[in-house]
C-alpha cells in the first residue's frame, strides 16, 4: 500500500509548508542549508527524540503506561538539554517560536509567527511526528505486523532484532555517529559532482525531501542504464526491467 499519494508528493517535492488538519499549524519542509545551519548531529537527535513511541518511553521511564504524549509534556517543563531540543524541533518543524504546557487541559500551547495560543492536543501532536517521520524518515510510523503465523521462539528473535535495532540507531543519534555525518555530506558531493551544472547554492536550497527523491531518482536512472548495457552485452536479467519514466513501485512503502 503507497503511503504517499501524489498529490501528498507534488506538495513534498515543492517544499512549500503544509497544513496540517488536526493540529492546525503549517509543517515546514526545511531545505538543506537550514539543516545544515540547524546542525547535522541536533538535526538526528531530534528526529530520533521525536520518533519514540509508547513503548519506547515505558522501557526507557520505567513508568507503565506512560504514552510518549504525555511524557513530552512532563519533559518540556524541565530544563535540560533533551527539553531544549525538543524545543528547537517545535521551531524547526513547525516554526514555533514559543512553546507552552497546560498539564489541566494536557495539551502543548504554541505561538507560530503571528498567531498565539494554538492548542495541540495528542491527536495533533502525533499527526506533525507523523509526518516528521514522513519527511525526514520516509515513510509513515510503522504499522503492527502480523506474527501470528510465528513460533515462541520466533517472535522473541524477532523481538530481539527490533531492540537491538533500535539500540543502535539510538547510540548513532546521540553519538552523532561520524559514518552517518560522512555519509550526509559524501551524498551532497556525489549529487553535486553528477549535476555539476547545478549551482552548489542551488542543491543547499533544495528541500530535503526532494534531495533524496531526486537522489534515488538518480540510482533508479543509473541502474537502468547498467543493466540495459549489460543486457545489450549479453548478461542474463532474472527481474523485469522497466523504464525509469515509470516509477519505483516501492518508493513510498516501508521496507
Amino acid at each position: 500500500m503507497n503511503l504517499v499519494n501524489e498529490d501528498l508528493k507534488l506538495k513534498l517535492i515543492t517544499g512549500d509548508p503544509i497544513l496540517l488538519n488536526k493540529s492546525n499549524v503549517f509543517f515546514y519542509h526545511r531545505t538543506i542549508r537550514e539543516v545544515i545551519q540547524y546542525g547535522y548531529v541536533d538535526f538526528l537527535r531530534t528526529i530520533q527524540l521525536f520518533k519514540y513511541n509508547d513503548n519506547d518511553i515505558q522501557e526507557f521511564s520505567e513508568i507503565p503506561g506512560m504514552s510518549a504524549f504525555f511524557y513530552f509534556l512532563i519533559l518540556l517543563n524541565n530544563n535540560s538539554p533533551t527539553s531544549l531540543l525538543m524545543r528547537q524541533g517545535f521551531l524547526f518543524f513547525i516554526g514555533a517560536d514559543k512553546v507552552e504546557v497546560d498539564m489541566e487541559k494536557q495539551i502543548f500551547i504554541c505561538s507560530c509567527k503571528d498567531i498565539d495560543n494554538i492548542e495541540i492536543n495528542k491527536e495533533g501532536f502525533e499527526e506533525i511526528v507523523e509526518y516528521i517521520n514522513l519527511v525526514y524518515n520516509g515513510n509513515f510510523k510503522e504499522e503492527d505486523e502480523d506474527n501470528s503465523n510465528l513460533s515462541e521462539a520466533e517472535r522473541r528473535m524477532k523481538e530481539k532484532f527490533k531492540k537491538l535495532k533500535k539500540m543502535r540507531e539510538a547510540a548513532k543519534a546521540r553519538s552523532g555517529d561520524n559514518e552517518e555525518i560522512s555519509q550526509f555530506s559524501d551524498q551532497l558531493g556525489g549529487f553535486w559532482a553528477r549535476n555539476s551544472n547545478m549551482r552548489w547554492s542551488d542543491i543547499l536550497d533544495l528541500p530535503y525531501y526532494t534531495f533524496y527523491f531526486l537522489l534515488k531518482k538518480l540510482r533508479i536512472v543509473d541502474d537502468y542504464d547498467i543493466q540495459l548495457r549489460a543486457m545489450m552485452a549479453g548478461a542474463s536479467i532474472d527481474k523485469e526491467l522497466h523504464h525509469w519514466l515509470m516509477g519505483d513501485n516501492d518508493e513510498d512503502e516501508k521496507e
